[in-house]
């Protein structure tokens, strides 16, 4: 019950910030909007005032968006086994963000799996995921097992890529140039 409690005054706070950031991202643009007329106008002092102004408003989007990335991040991740990552509740930019960290730190620990919870896109716009593909693109990068679908639908099951997965192309030339080096050495030139 006390969980239950803590997620409902977390989600509210959530939802303030977001709010907070979306007011703060009106501004940043009316003001970018300003500057840039009066640019056009040719009054550069007044262009830049508006300019900072909408710079000022863009850091405090940036701030309560970080504010609630951070209450989502916990509420969905606090009880979860160190093997999940639920991304759940985040914006793409967000999820991305700490999907990058998260592997950064599963290649380097060599953990033998991790479940990415991105969801099936059931409360994106149009039930289209966004998390899911953009995800699934940045585990590319990582050079490592994706399985999506795994163990549910709204999962990435991530694993170590194994021998088949790793580059060895280069052992070849290395030791070919070695022989030749060592056959050299020798005296049996080349």
């Amino acid at each position: 019950m006390g969980s239950a409690l803590s997620i409902g005054a977390g989600s509210r706070d959530h939802e303030h910030y977001r709010s907070e950031a979306r007011k703060n991202a009106v501004l940043r643009q009316e003001y970018s909007q300003q500057s840039q007329a009066a640019y056009k106008s040719g009054n550069g002092a007044k262009a830049k005032e508006l300019s900072l102004k909408a710079k000022e408003y863009g850091r405090e989007m940036d701030r309560y968006n970080n504010m609630a990335r951070d209450i989502v991040f916990k509420l969905h991740n606090t009880n979860r086994p160190s093997n999940e990552l639920d991304l759940h509740g985040l914006k793409v930019r967000e999820a991305l963000d700490i999907t990058r960290e998260r592997l950064t730190k599963f290649v380097k620990n060599r953990e033998p799996n991790l479940i990415i919870i991105v969801g099936r896109g059931n409360n994106s716009i149009n039930g289209v995921a966004k998390i899911k593909p953009a995800v699934t693109e940045l585990v590319n990068e990582f050079h490592i097992k994706a399985t999506p679908n795994k163990p549910n639908q709204g999962c990435i099951w991530i694993e170590p890529a194994g021998p088949e997965g790793v580059d060895l192309s280069w052992i070849d030339g290395f030791f070919r140039g070695l022989a030749k080096k060592l056959w050299a050495f020798l005296g049996f030139g080349c």
